[in-house]
């Protein structure tokens, strides 16, 4: 397989994306421009990678790289409108590009296609372990410090309890998803980092609440009449 493969993928990432745009998002305004996407492809490759790392696997150098050429062309229907369909559509827009590859074997780029069909699939542990790879690092893009800044869009910005209520936010939404996702990883790996990102979001509450001294009195100060 060539060497430049995956350089290869990663410059076809950006012109099947360059200058498109999703027409949906309510809440954090930079997912819709195209780079984002690009951007949130090549993190999930990085994770494929960290995720190996802390794995004991006897996958070969071959394998890895099918599993992050599909991270890096996973989402590539991710601006369209049929997001529920989204994989098998960023697989059948990979597959003439793939099949173009010749350093790429059929069975080569059928695994990838599979993969990149398959990764939505979350509601199951997967057996797969390619497959599973790929899928909880999907996962674990943009949960940890990214889900504070995420947090902090679904609230007033202009409130005065502001950063109360960002602490609530992480409290009631931010650490259960977490635990949502943590439920759903299939790799031991993946698992690690997920509870690492979990760790930070705790102990940023923690600092959080101890300089808001959170215990209810400053906020009560603000709706007590004075007493005469």
């Amino acid at each position: 397989m060539s060497a430049n493969i995956l350089d290869e993928a990663r410059a076809f990432l950006l012109q099947s994306f360059d200058g498109k745009e999703r027409k949906v998002e309510t809440k954090h305004p930079w997912r819709k421009d195209w780079k984002f996407a690009v951007l949130h492809s090549l993190r999930v490759e990085t994770y494929v990678v960290k995720i190996l790392a802390r794995e004991t696997h006897s996958l070969s150098g071959h394998e890895v790289t099918l599993i992050r050429l599909a991270a890096i062309l996973h989402d590539l229907a991710r601006m369209g409108e049929d997001v529920e369909h989204h994989a098998k559509l960023g697989a059948d827009m990979a597959a003439p590009w793939l099949r173009n590859q010749p350093s790429l074997g059929s069975g080569d780029v059928e695994r990838v296609l599979e993969m990149i069909a398959d990764h939505s699939n979350k509601k199951v542990r997967e057996q797969d372990y390619s497959k599973a790879i790929l899928k909880d690092a999907d996962v674990l893009d943009e949960i940890g410090v990214m889900s504070i800044f995420m947090a902090g869009n679904w609230l007033d910005r202009g409130s005065a309890f502001f950063f109360y209520e960002l602490r609530q936010r992480l409290v009631e939404h931010e650490i259960p998803f977490c635990d949502k996702e943590l439920a759903i990883l299939s790799t031991d790996g993946a698992r690690q980092i997920l509870l690492e990102k979990k760790a930070f979001i705790e102990n940023f509450i923690a600092q959080l609440t101890d300089e808001l001294q959170a215990d209810g009195r400053i906020e009560q100060s603000l709706f007590t009449p004075p007493s005469v």
